[in-house]
């Protein structure tokens, strides 16, 4: 069995701006929260999920490929901005912490649920919730209303700076393993949108 999502994945160069995020905020939660634990993303491992698949057989890899590629044929490659910052569930009980994104989501929020639409033949369920786009940086460990708190106080929320733009130009299909030091991501494949070159 293969553990599974489909992604936009990132470049260098945004994964190293979105890093200087989570330092930045490491060090502010540091001295505003020196108790709360906080698993924090592998900067190589940041992606913009589509969609969750969870264990698949390992044939079932070019039927969800080319569910894909259907999808990318009626969708033109567009950007999205890196900007702004939020928490999930609530800022007085956060589990995730994320930088979002901004222009052209109502763009993403209909490829995602178009990617949904494709695999539902496939036996994969819509999500009970809406669609978010956003770039998780940090699980909370622990949960506390310390780190609510600490965020209010930090500013962070209120942070606006854009980080980059993530471009929409491919959806991969992405295998997640397991190991001590956190997860490690691989691409099985992808499909490319619209006239989007590899």
């Amino acid at each position: 069995m293969l553990r599974t999502f489909i992604a936009v994945e990132l470049d260098s160069t945004l994964k190293q701006a979105i890093s200087s995020v989570q330092e930045s905020l490491k060090h502010e939660l540091h001295g505003l929260a020196p108790g709360v634990r906080l698993q924090w993303v592998r900067v190589e491992s940041i992606h913009l999920t589509l969609k969750f698949l969870g264990d698949i057989e390992e044939d079932g890899v070019a039927d969800i490929l080319h569910a894909l590629e259907k999808v990318g044929h009626e969708y033109e490659p567009f950007s999205v901005e890196v900007k702004g910052f939020g928490v999930f569930p609530t800022l007085h009980a956060p589990r995730v912490l994320w930088v979002g994104l901004a222009g052209r989501t109502d763009r993403l929020i209909r490829l995602a649920e178009c990617i949904e639409a494709a695999l539902m033949p496939l036996g994969f369920h819509v999500e009970p919730k809406p669609y978010s786009p956003h770039l998780t940086l940090a699980r909370v460990k622990e949960q506390s209303r310390t780190i609510g708190n600490a965020l209010a106080d930090s500013g962070v929320m209120r942070d606006v700076t854009s980080r980059g733009t993530v471009p929409i130009r491919a959806m991969a299909l992405m295998k997640s393993e397991r190991t001590p030091s956190g997860s490690v991501y691989s691409r099985l494949g992808q499909a490319m949108l619209g006239n989007a070159k590899v």
